[in-house]
């Protein structure tokens, strides 16, 4: 029943913790590009010249989804994961800290399986994704210029380019299977390891205790009784005088030893939130920059004269300009123009 309830307590929490860091990731995500696209909006045309419109919407999409994994669920599953290693080690060192040194000595094991299951994971997922994206670009391009394609006698060319990126992505699966198993039977065989190192020390632990405690003690008139440290506290009439019981017992040493396994993994698991916190940093550092970016003609400024109507003539005298990408390739050297008020005027440029 005990267990039940603890149970009932941990998927509570474990829903509302994830409830609550979702939600918060999802509406910060959401600040986050609003104020990216406001900074993207504000650029003068010199900005523009150096980042490419195309990518901006894709950009903008990156960013706010590494946001949203970095303080979102993976902050809240790198936090329990980090708390459930120290925890871990706590326990274990307090319930048998002999125990627990030979142990720690093995936890590198289960932390590295536990480690290498996420990672091996993550990238395989990654690589199918830009595999498919890939050949769905490939197949997007073939269709939209489909009669260039015919015109030319590309198809067989185009299949072959498409059909290489679905071979790539069966290869990123395979690869992506036999990683994700070699993690996943490293990570139960390094248990199991470390279970089998935790019995053999802690039964050895046992009889030596067992051994050195074994006494013969005087019993009822004219009689004598042998017993340890555990089997006095079984006698009908009590332990004899003098009784000490065992300094642990075996439920210690299955307490310590299942703790510091489940820590060691925690600890395994904390670099996936700790990789996508340190991504979020970097994209929020990227944007924040953007919104410091006044530039000099800024749309957004309400500062400087309003006039209701204005009338005049247009005058260029003198002006030199050049491309912020091309800044050794004048544009405009001495430019000279006079347009009159009403008066009609095309720019043609090469």
């Amino acid at each position: 029943v005990k267990f039940t309830v603890l149970g009932g307590i941990c998927f509570v929490s474990a829903w509302i913790a994830e409830a609550c860091f979702k939600s918060s990731g999802l509406r910060q995500s959401a600040a986050w590009r609003k104020a990216y696209i406001k900074a993207i909006v504000r650029q003068d045309v010199g900005w523009y010249d150096t980042n490419k419109s195309e990518e901006l919407s894709s950009r903008v999409a990156e960013s706010a989804q590494a946001i949203e994994e970095g303080i979102s669920s993976k902050l809240s599953l790198g936090t329990r994961y980090f708390f459930q290693g120290v925890v871990g080690l706590v326990l274990s060192f307090y319930y048998k800290w002999d125990m627990a040194l030979v142990l720690l000595g093995i936890s590198p094991m289960p932390a590295f399986g536990a480690w290498y299951m996420g990672r091996a994971t993550s990238k395989g997922a990654s690589d199918i994704a830009d595999a498919y994206a890939k050949a769905g670009g490939t197949a997007s391009e073939t269709l939209s210029e489909l009669r260039t394609v015919a015109a030319l006698g590309l198809e067989h060319s185009q299949q072959e380019k498409y059909s290489a990126s679905l071979e790539a992505a069966r290869l990123a699966g395979v690869i992506k299977n036999t990683k994700v198993g070699f993690a996943n039977g490293f990570l139960f065989a390094s248990g199991n390891i470390m279970m089998a190192a935790g019995f053999l020390f802690g039964g050895f632990s046992i009889a030596r205790e067992l051994e050195d405690t074994t006494k013969t003690y005087p019993f009822f008139p004219g009689g004598e009784i042998t017993v340890n440290c555990a089997s006095g506290a079984y006698l009908e009439g009590g332990p004899p005088d003098g009784w000490t019981k065992c300094t642990f017992n075996g439920g210690d040493l299955l307490i310590a030893m299942f703790t510091l396994e489940l820590g060691s993994q925690g600890l395994g698991l904390v670099e996936p939130a700790v990789t996508a916190f340190t991504k979020a940093r970097k994209v929020c550092y990227e944007i924040l920059k953007l919104t410091d970016r006044i530039p000099d003609i800024d749309c957004f400024s309400e500062a400087g004269l309003a006039p209701a109507n204005v009338k005049g003539d247009i005058t260029f005298d003198n002006v030199h300009f050049a491309y912020p990408s091309r800044p050794d390739q004048m544009v405009a050297q001495g430019y000279n123009l006079t347009i009159a008020a009403g008066q009609t005027v095309a720019l043609v440029g090469a």
